[in-house]
């Protein structure tokens, strides 16, 4: 359902998404979608809920697979993002489409990203240098959404660069 949600959003806009629209793309009746979702806005807090919870799940365990201590919350944040541009570009587009017609939203990835921000800032490596990864690699992600990707060289030089950030102690 969220995928389909995800497929009306790129193909038709953020205004074509419809709670029948959804069970039309995803083959499903409407009552089955109703079930999980009553409304257009608890579906998009669905979508909110399914890419945030995925995303920290795989942040805690890249975290405690890591042996090194030092830039492993600012590692993961840099290799998952990296990742999900390869893998979640559909669905990570749509996401970013559907939050920005909601403020409650914004809010809830606001303070999950505080959270990280505040891993990040306390990951025993200078925490400029840290939050600078972040952003960088922020502006990557953004980069790629809006189609501005660079080539496949120069994006694995930056990805080893930003990541070679990490091993410094504080």
């Amino acid at each position: 359902m969220l995928r389909a949600a995800a497929q009306i959003i790129n193909t038709k806009g953020v205004l074509a998404l419809t709670l029948e629209a959804v069970a039309k793309e995803a083959k499903i009746s409407k009552g089955g979608l109703f079930y999980h979702f009553a409304t257009k806005d608890e579906l998009m807090k669905g979508m909110n809920d399914f890419i945030m919870h995925n995303f920290f799940d795989d942040l805690e365990r890249i975290t405690k697979d890591d042996p090194r201590h030092n830039g492993k919350w600012t590692r993961a944040y840099t290799n998952l993002t990296f990742n999900l541009l390869d893998n979640e570009f559909e669905m990570n587009l749509a996401f970013l489409s559907a939050i920005a017609t909601s403020p409650d939203l914004v809010k809830s990835m606001a303070r999950d990203l505080k959270v990280l921000q505040n891993h990040i800032e306390n990951d025993q490596i200078n925490p400029i240098v840290s939050t600078v990864i972040r952003l960088a690699v922020d502006g990557m992600y953004f980069n790629q959404l809006y189609g501005l990707n660079l080539n496949e060289d120069v994006r694995d030089q930056v990805l080893n660069y930003l990541l070679s950030l990490t091993e410094e102690e504080k």
